[in-house]
């Protein structure tokens, strides 16, 4: 009889891994989009002046109105994850992203523009909380900075779409129906995630993680303000929240604000080479999460990283925005680039591990909420400075970055004050 329920519970565990795949498939081709969004306002920059008649700064108020809604709608978005479940959430919110999207690419005017980005930004915003709560309602623990990893190729892949063959596609059917078509995608995956996404294995009638890896069951009927104070009090989010915001509002300026404008002026370069060279960039990045991701989880090593991370990216910030590099080089140069500004994965990781693991959702919410915030601010203050300096448009590059530069030095102060988890959940030991 015991050999038959053993088998029987091996059995269910093997529908359990194969099944997850599927899920974790759709909600990460879903989070493509949300990059490809996040993305892809440089590569278009051109033709939104051109459209709405405007300069640097309102480019990049167009830009940060996604940031904004990603930042209002970070601890929400924990908080929907956890308590109505990331199918439900994923659903509703990619619907307002789709029409936020077709309504973008229909802009007649710059204010309708700036609604429809923010629509976006609403949308898409709980997609990458919904996926982290689904990797631990579906994936073994001790995998759980890869699979962060995997999420991150994922995130990528939405990069580079937004690089070269956004470049293609606007030259082929105009960047107003490229955005439209996006839309009608996003209500695909909408659909898609609706079928088949299960927030839980015992929503299928399997045994859940926390019964396969014999830890204590979880629940998730907590006190949504207690359960927020308890994160929002705790000193180790904060520290990884400004390790965070430093190496990811880097991220998204190279590669999704001005990163090919400044290698366009720079180097005097067309943008589809431009573009190009940022695709290194993201390469670099998308091989970074999982070579990151299995070697934190392999050596059991978070801080040491991110230190290093930290440090090797400040140093290649200062040479990039001040010194010219041979073209010959910057294909590599940004790879490795890439690659060590994408330790900002390891943040959400540690913020989870450093907070009660009931609260995956709010807990990573929480420390996106902090990045997001450098994401959509950083860019505008940068636009300011820019328009400051159109006569001398190169000059006006090396001020706007050194607002970014100094941020990033301040996260890499803090990487030496981050927990080391051990890559286990440390918060019943250290609270």
């Amino acid at each position: 009889m015991n050999t038959e329920n053993e088998e029987m519970k091996n059995s269910q565990i093997k529908k359990v891994e194969r099944y997850r795949w599927l899920i974790w498939l759709i909600l990460a081709a879903t989070y493509v989009f949300v990059t490809f969004h996040r993305m892809s306002a440089a590569v278009v920059k051109d033709d939104l002046q051109k459209a709405f008649g405007i300069g640097a700064v309102q480019f990049a108020v167009i830009g940060s109105m996604y940031f904004y809604a990603y930042f209002i709608m970070q601890i929400p978005s924990g908080i929907l994850a956890d308590k109505i479940g990331p199918k439900k959430t994923v659903f509703i919110f990619s619907l307002i992203a789709a029409v936020g999207s077709i309504f973008f690419g229909l802009a007649p005017s710059l204010n309708i523009a700036y609604i429809s980005r923010f629509f976006v930004g609403i949308g898409v915003s709980v997609v990458f909380v919904c996926l982290v709560k689904i990797q631990s309602r579906w994936f073994y623990s001790r995998n759980f900075a890869l699979m962060i990893g995997f999420s991150g190729l994922a995130a990528n892949l939405g990069a580079i779409i937004a690089q070269t063959p956004l470049v293609i596609a606007v030259n082929n059917f105009g960047w107003r129906n490229t955005f439209v078509y996006m839309g009608i995608i996003m209500v695909m995956f909408a659909v898609l995630t609706f079928i088949f996404v299960k927030d839980d294995p015992t929503d299928m009638g399997l045994p859940g993680m926390d019964e396969i890896e014999n830890r204590p069951r979880v629940t998730v009927n907590l006190n949504i303000f207690q359960a927020l104070g308890s994160i929002l009090s705790n000193p180790r989010t904060w520290i990884i929240s400004i390790v965070y915001i430093g190496l990811y509002t880097g991220y998204t300026v190279i590669l999704g604000t001005f990163g090919t404008p400044f290698l366009m002026t720079v180097y005097s370069i067309k943008k589809v080479e431009a573009a190009n060279y940022i695709i290194s960039a993201v390469v670099g990045s998308a091989v970074s999460g999982l070579v990151i991701g299995y070697l934190s989880d392999k050596f059991k090593a978070r801080k040491s990283i991110l230190i290093i991370s930290s440090v090797v990216t400040l140093i290649m910030w200062v040479i990039f925005i001040y010194v010219k590099l041979p073209l010959t080089l910057l294909s590599v140069y940004l790879f490795v680039f890439g690659f060590m500004m994408t330790a900002f994965t390891l943040c959400w990781t540690v913020g989870n591990e450093v907070n009660d693991r009931r609260l995956s959702g709010m807990a990573t919410g929480v420390v996106n909420c902090v990045g997001f915030l450098g994401a959509a601010i950083i860019p505008v203050i940068m636009g300011n400075i820019l328009d400051a300096n159109k006569n001398m448009p190169e000059i006006g590059y090396k001020k706007a970055y050194l607002v970014l530069i100094l941020l990033v030095a301040v996260s890499t102060v803090f990487s030496f004050f981050v927990t080391e988890t051990h890559a286990t959940n440390v918060y019943e030991d250290r609270k």
